[in-house]
């Protein structure tokens, strides 16, 4: 049957087989997702046989990692959905709408992002694909890095790798399990919900101006004043957008929002990047991906419209940084991380039974036993 025959057809991502694995040299290599397209007939039959272009989406979890290697062909990744570090001869945050251009021979890898890591599409002219051959793949992965000092990695990388795990952790908090099954559908569990909310917002921009006040090094003054200028003001805004809007004390709920300006206010700035950037604004990506789809028809649905795709940025502000600086207190760095993520799980324990409480609608998500707290506090 010729082209000009056929019908329209939809080919959905999940009708193209992933390869996870690669075996080259011997070694197993992680790929994430790679769905080539000439695992899917239809699409087989309708690409042109003749000057091939060949195309696979790839997917990476968020702090999944693609480890850097090189290509025998030039290579092209378009971003399609979420964000990504890349890794090798290019060290930058990739975005949605970004084109990464690879030419033959150059290294290059990633790191999903998050909270959803990333879905791309990527690209190569008079080629065949780069996994269409399983059994011969054309990628060659570097060698493992050697060991640093005492046989360590960077206390940058070695500060990501931990947020890894605690966002990840941080991901599957009781409040989230909650709110997917509905704590916040009756309109007065989400209006108390939005005042626990509004006290955590005040701190928070109180944490951000007190970074700025004291914020010690030329080398970290841009990163606050920027992060300040792109973030003042949204509690206020958040405030004015309610029209039920009510004053709420809690000691629980007070004092651990209160630490963080608190806190902010007493360490160095490098700390300073980790607890905000790496910790809270981390967060925030799972916070407003969890809470988002609940407030699509609320008054405040701008707010959480924009926080759920800006927060990405604001992240990647601090591992920047991070990554072009001499880090000297490592201790100091991985401890204020363990009780930034401490005193966030904590916070949003709170806030889940404040709400629960108020609504007197517990869940059996509410009843079920919760170690996200505790787990939190004890990790180090």
């Amino acid at each position: 049957m010729s082209r000009d025959e056929s019908n329209v057809a939809l080919v959905r991502r999940e009708d193209i087989p992933s390869m996870r694995t690669v075996v080259v040299d011997g070694v197993e290599h992680w790929l994430g997702h790679v769905k080539d397209f000439t695992k899917n007939e239809a699409l087989v039959d309708f690409l042109p046989k003749d000057n091939r272009i060949s195309m696979a989406w790839v997917r990476l979890e968020a702090g999944e990692r693609l480890d850097e290697h090189i290509h025998p062909v030039d290579s092209m990744i378009l971003m399609c959905e979420g964000g990504a570090r890349t890794l090798g001869d290019v060290r930058e945050a990739m975005n949605a709408g970004d084109i990464l251009l690879v030419p033959q021979g150059r290294s290059h890898g990633f790191i999903g992002m998050p909270p959803n890591g990333f879905w791309g599409l990527s690209l190569q002219f008079d080629s065949r694909g780069l996994y269409e051959d399983i059994d011969d793949p054309w990628a060659t992965f570097a060698p493992e890095p050697r060991a640093k000092g005492q046989g360590e990695s960077s206390t940058a990388e070695q500060l990501f790798l931990k947020n890894e795990e605690y966002m990840e952790r941080f991901d599957k908090h009781r409040l989230f399990a909650l709110v997917r099954a509905g704590l916040l559908n009756k309109p007065e569990a989400k209006s108390r919900f939005l005042d626990c909310f509004q006290v955590w917002s005040n701190q928070f921009q109180k944490m951000v101006l007190a970074r700025a006040m004291t914020v010690q090094h030329p080398d970290f003054e841009e990163l606050a004043w920027c992060h300040l200028i792109e973030e003042i003001g949204h509690n206020r805004d958040l405030a004015k957008n309610r029209g039920d809007l009510q004053a709420i004390f809690d000691p629980v709920l007070e004092s651990t929002a209160a630490w963080f300006p608190w806190k902010t206010s007493l360490i160095s700035d490098a700390e300073k990047v980790v607890l905000i950037h790496l910790v809270v604004e981390a967060s925030a990506t799972f916070f407003y991906k969890h809470v988002q789809p609940a407030m699509a028809a609320s008054e405040v649905k701008e707010h959480f419209d924009v926080h759920k795709v800006a927060d990405d940025g604001h992240v990647e502000m601090g591992y920047a940084l991070l990554r072009k600086l001499p880090l000297d207190n490592g201790r100091a760095l991985f401890e204020i991380q363990r009780q930034g993520w401490a005193m966030l799980t904590t916070l949003m324990g709170r806030i889940a039974d404040l709400v629960v409480h108020h609504s007197g609608q517990p869940s059996a998500a509410a009843r079920q036993p919760d170690h996200s707290d505790a787990d939190a506090a004890l990790a180090v």
